[in-house]
């Protein structure tokens, strides 16, 4: 019960990144500002800190792959991205006391990392005309600003969620 619930968590965190930008006025304050939200992302961090890094890195490869399919013009990036990011700070994670401070830093962490390698990705194959000094001033600062203040947000309601789970699942 608590694995669908977590579904239903994840999927309707998937909903919502995609549907908050067009509600806030951002684009109108701040031109060359991009935000992108990745609130999934910092759920699936979470999952992979407190609930497992393989069950974390399976929802990732899911909802990455459902981000291909529903935003993006390429398949694969996002899955790729999102599995190689959880991946990565997950076992930075281990050797690390999980503390608030320092999920914070791992989650903003995570979220450039992610930012970073789609960023890469797309400059490669040719799909992002952006120059990388205007994606270091105009993107990352501000998506990496958001996704901190969401992560700090859920982090206890989620935290305590993520934990109950975890020990329904070691009875």
């Amino acid at each position: 019960m608590k694995q669908l619930k977590l579904f239903i968590i994840l999927f309707l965190l998937f909903l919502t990144q995609g549907t908050i930008l067009t509600r806030l006025p951002f684009g109108t304050i701040w031109k060359p500002v991009q935000i992108v939200p990745d609130f999934l992302f910092v759920a699936l961090l979470m999952v992979s800190f407190f609930a497992g890094s393989k069950l974390g890195m399976r929802y990732a490869v899911f909802f990455g792959l459902l981000t291909d399919l529903i935003y993006t013009s390429v398949i694969g990036v996002y899955a790729f991205s999102m599995t190689l990011a959880v991946y990565l700070v997950s076992s930075a994670a281990r050797w690390l006391n999980l503390n608030t401070a320092t999920v914070m830093l791992l989650t903003g962490l995570g979220v450039c990392l992610l930012q970073a390698e789609v960023y890469v990705i797309y400059l490669t194959i040719g799909l992002t005309a952006q120059q990388p000094l205007d994606f270091l001033r105009w993107r990352l600062p501000a998506t990496f600003l958001l996704n901190a203040v969401f992560a700090l947000a859920i982090y206890h309601p989620f935290h305590r969620f993520l934990r109950s789970m975890a020990e329904l699942d070691e009875k």
